[in-house]
């Protein structure tokens, strides 16, 4: 089935099509939110999965196959509920193209389509990342896992974790404005 024919069922027959989300998709969702809420909070973890399943069933109309894949957005919908939660909790996440692009730049990321080329050239950056860098990068902007969690993961210490953080982030906004990031 592809994505296109499952968004359709989704509009069509909800309990179907979300039936069949959840048996493709609920596995790595689940892993998101429990990666990004931790697992000292199951049942929180169950509600965030909850509404971005609801969330998946009101928004499907917004869901375009040209613009990525169904498990992509789904999954970006499952992240977003646990930033929600993380913001609820007191915790302020910053998604990484703001974090390394923001200082010292005017960006308008609120524009959507220069939001969407800059994700895609942040992921194309990220990608290019030699390891350990890129387990970092990933496990700390897309996870948003502490710095002393993905140092006892390397079994690096958390200052070395830091520091590469740093010069990545020098790294990554100097390839990001060779790219061609959209500014206003």
């Amino acid at each position: 089935m592809t994505d296109a024919e499952l968004a359709a069922q989704i509009k069509a027959n909800p309990d179907q099509g979300l039936e069949k989300v959840i048996a493709l998709y609920g596995g790595i969702c689940k892993a998101v939110l429990y990666r990004m809420i931790g697992p000292s909070y199951p049942q929180d973890i169950e509600e965030c999965l909850m509404t971005a399943y609801y969330k998946v069933w009101r928004n499907i109309g917004q869901f375009h196959p040209e613009r990525g894949t169904l498990k992509a957005w789904i999954v970006r919908i499952a992240r977003n509920q646990a930033l929600d939660w993380l913001r609820q909790k007191g915790e302020d996440p910053i998604p990484l193209e703001e974090d390394i692009l923001s200082p010292g730049l005017d960006l308008n990321l609120e524009d959507e389509t220069a939001r969407r080329i800059n994700a895609e050239i942040v992921q194309q950056a990220i990608d290019g990342l030699e390891e350990p860098d890129r387990t970092i990068f990933i496990r700390r902007y897309y996870y948003l896992e502490k710095v002393r969690t993905i140092a006892e993961y390397l079994q690096m210490t958390e200052k070395s974790v830091e520091h590469r953080l740093a010069r990545g982030r020098e790294r990554l906004k100097k390839q990001l404005l060779e790219r061609g990031v959209m500014l206003p």
